[in-house]
């Protein structure tokens, strides 16, 4: 794996030296995917940039964003807060949170530079960083939350847990880490299950790995990690905020 990018002030973020270590899963298969996209759509970066992390409109894009700032602020966002935006992409959250005028201090982190990059471009207030380790770059118990969506579906269980130590390290006390996930329990998780089969089935090598969780293994990372009882929500429940699709884990560090 790489080694760890430093954090770069706002003017001199663009480009990093790489180590010619091997590259992780997870790194290597969006670093392809990005570039891809960006190829397949030379006309139209922004829309490929967005494709690449999961919408395949620009509607898509903003909808789905709005939907992540709504999950956090029930899960208790607000205006101050300093928050950290593990695997943040293009920015489809920050953006979000741009055009509901939240403020306070926002880090996105990722391991695709040309992501990070728009980020930075839609969202000039707000830091960016490329780091390709299964850590949290923050001080201890600076961040008030660390939110993540569909991370953890694309990395292995021990790389999912070195996340979650690390987060409970970054969290202030009373702080939040937020992240959905895949499960076998959720049937409308079964798409995604039932692709992958039959992309293999086919001799087809698989794109990027789609990871399941189960909630004891989520339950078992927050007790390792000093978290207190884990709390769940499933994809389509829309009781307090739109449904989400994938599941939610909300993990607490005691106050």
């Amino acid at each position: 794996m790489e080694t760890l990018m430093v954090r770069l002030p706002r003017l001199f973020r663009r480009k990093s030296s790489s180590a010619k270590a091997r590259q992780s899963h997870s790194v290597r298969d969006y670093r392809a995917l990005v570039r891809a996209k960006l190829k397949s759509l030379p006309g139209d970066p922004v829309l490929a940039l967005a494709q690449a992390i999961g919408a395949p409109t620009m509607a898509d894009f903003i909808s789905i964003g709005d939907v992540h700032v709504a999950v956090l602020r029930y899960h208790g966002l607000t205006d101050g807060m300093t928050v950290y935006d593990l695997g943040c992409g293009c920015g489809r959250t920050a953006q979000a949170l741009v055009r509901q005028g939240w403020q306070g201090q926002y880090t996105g982190a990722d391991v695709v530079q040309e992501l990070i990059d728009e980020l930075a471009r839609q969202c000039p207030g707000y830091d960016v960083l490329l780091n390709v380790t299964p850590a949290i770059v923050a001080p201890d118990a600076s961040l008030d939350i660390v939110f993540h969506w569909s991370v953890f579906t694309h990395l292995y269980p021990g790389e999912s847990y070195l996340y979650a130590v690390d987060a409970f390290r970054a969290l202030k006390p009373g702080g939040k880490m937020i992240f959905s996930f895949l499960e076998m329990e959720e049937p409308a998780h079964d798409r995604v299950w039932n692709a992958n089969l039959d992309h293999l089935r086919a001799g087809h090598p698989a794109e990027h790995l789609d990871a399941f969780l189960h909630r004891d293994w989520i339950r078992r990372f927050a007790r390792d990690a000093g978290f207190a009882e884990a709390h769940f929500t499933d994809g389509l429940d829309d009781t307090q905020h739109p449904a989400f699709w994938q599941s939610l884990a909300v993990l607490e560090k005691a106050a």
